[in-house]
């Protein structure tokens, strides 16, 4: 990125230290998302080849500290409408930035331990536009370091012996499928916990290759290390638990959006590999993924043929009533002026009412609800229902929700008669600290 030399030098070295601080700036997200898990898309129109470095130099080249696997998504050119945004011999010197930082070319790499340091290109003829997928080398400790050091009080916050993760993998196999029975009713909260699992079995992975390799692990690591019981098993009882649910159409109309379009992206990757297959003469890769792509075609129109199951709390309607009251109550308390009698006895009720709406709302809500509950809890499944409702004690199970199942269908998983055993002490091998 030369100046000419008519240029005053101090107005080129500014411009230098800002094309660096917006390097550096786009380096600082990616390094966050990959420490949060996410595999997110950055666009790069205005990039110079100068940045492009920075950018590999700075932050891609690097090892990142990551929760799991992630790759990175850039868009580096596109057709006749983005053409001009983009540098013309961006993936020239994008991938040659790349392969200086030690990276390969790797067209069926995906966000996984084995494409660690792996770029793929993709031209999506649909959209019109380029893509690079960069897959950086990751550090997995993070997370465990996160997790062993939850107890603390340190940065791992709820991730503690006392989280859903950390009870299910210092369980024996059959007090986890009871856990799993009792806390995680919908096919949202299994997936988020499958999520957590993984990461611990991520953890799990690093702590046993610094065994291999002789080095002494931390007291917390040890304790950890000592604590996992049987987790490929418990990850593996998960994605059946998963696949019945699909299977019997047990997802919510917010659950089935999020499975489509999950599986939508799989398919246009699939369409790109089957693509590059093609071009390459690869007859028997082609068909592999031709196969692929069937199945995951006939799993969306699987899963969009089922009517969507409703959930809504037991308690849905006396909370309702009781926010309408309290709606009321703060509408006579912000009216100013001076208060009647009648109108100070209301709100004296006010402490009482705002006390049993906490209640209600903290009640054995089941694992990750909260997290889940934009596809859980959709506008419509929260709308009291006019026709007469069936008793709390007919959805069965520990968590007070009501199931409005899909015609045919099954109960959902954990949602059966007696209460379920809980693990007699899944924390006996961590310890007292």
């Amino acid at each position: 990125r030369a100046c000419s030399p008519t240029h005053d030098q101090r107005t080129c070295a500014s411009i230098d230290r800002t094309l660096a601080k917006m390097a550096s700036k786009l380096g600082d997200e990616i390094k966050d998302n990959a420490l949060s898990g996410l595999s997110e898309q950055y666009d790069l129109a205005g990039f110079s080849p100068g940045w492009i470095q920075d950018l590999v130099t700075g932050c891609l080249s690097r090892t990142l500290s990551a929760k799991t696997y992630v790759g990175c998504k850039f868009v580096i050119g596109g057709g006749k409408k983005a053409r001009g945004k983009y540098d013309p011999d961006m993936l020239k010197h994008f991938t040659e930035a790349l392969r200086g930082a030690g990276f390969e070319d790797d067209r069926g790499a995906s966000a996984c331990k084995e494409c660690m340091g792996t770029y793929k290109y993709q031209h999506d003829t649909d959209q019109d536009l380029k893509y690079l997928h960069v897959f950086p080398k990751v550090d997995l400790s993070a997370a465990a370091a996160e997790a062993a050091g939850a107890d603390t009080g340190g940065a791992g916050g709820d991730a503690g012996p006392n989280s859903p993760e950390y009870q299910c993998v210092a369980c024996t196999l059959e007090e986890f499928q009871d856990l799993v029975a009792m806390n995680t009713p919908s096919f949202s909260q299994k997936r988020a916990l499958l999520k957590r699992m993984k990461v611990m079995q991520s953890a799990l992975e690093m702590l046993e290759s610094m065994l291999c390799d002789q080095k002494t692990l931390t007291e917390q690591e040890q304790e950890m290390y000592d604590s996992m019981v049987d987790v490929n098993a418990k990850i593996e009882h998960l994605n059946k638990e998963l696949e019945k649910m699909v299977a019997k159409g047990r997802l919510t109309k917010g659950e089935q959006k999020q499975m489509v379009d999950d599986l939508a992206k799989k398919l246009e990757e699939m369409d790109v590999a089957i693509a590059t297959a093609d071009a390459e003469g690869k007859a028997k890769k082609r068909d592999a993924l031709e196969a692929a792509k069937k199945k995951a075609e006939e799993k969306v129109a699987h899963i969009s043929e089922f009517k969507p199951i409703v959930y809504t709390m037991a308690n849905e309607k006396e909370l309702n009533d009781l926010r309408k009251e309290l709606a009321a109550l703060e509408k006579i308390e912000n009216k100013g002026g001076l208060l009647k009698g009648d109108d100070l006895a209301k709100l004296a009720k006010k402490p009482n009412i705002e006390k049993r709406i906490a209640d209600l709302e903290g009640e054995d809500k089941g694992w990750f609800e909260d997290e889940c509950r934009d596809v859980l809890f959709t506008p419509a499944a929260a709308k009291p229902a006019a026709a007469k409702k069936k008793p709390a004690a007919a959805a069965g199970g520990g968590n007070g929700w009501l199931v409005k199942a899909a015609k045919g269908g099954a109960r959902p998983s954990g949602a059966g008669g007696g209460k379920a055993k809980g693990p007699a002490n899944p924390f006996a091998l961590l310890g007292d600290d």
